[in-house]
């Protein structure tokens, strides 16, 4: 497992703040596809949690990481 929280990650990825993440429609975007494709061993359900709360302020609780990856796959296709 990685060491840094899974935010931190994201916003490596994109070269900016983890607030920039929540702020920028564009970011959030790429930030949720992101979270798609990683590996759903590399944090705890706790940070995917974060994560997602962070990322689309739904604070609902999630039994796996598998039913995180579907919950984005809705919202994103849901946005479309």
């Amino acid at each position: 497992m990685s060491e840094l929280h899974i935010l931190d990650v994201l916003a490596a990825r994109r070269g900016c703040y983890i607030s920039d993440l929540n702020l920028v429609p564009l970011l959030r975007r790429m930030a949720l596809s992101d979270l798609c494709r990683m590996d759903e061993d590399a944090h705890p359900l706790s940070q995917w949690q974060d994560a997602v709360r962070y990322l689309t302020g739904d604070e609902r609780d999630f039994a796996s990481v598998k039913e995180i990856k579907a919950f984005i796959l809705s919202e994103t296709e849901a946005k479309r």
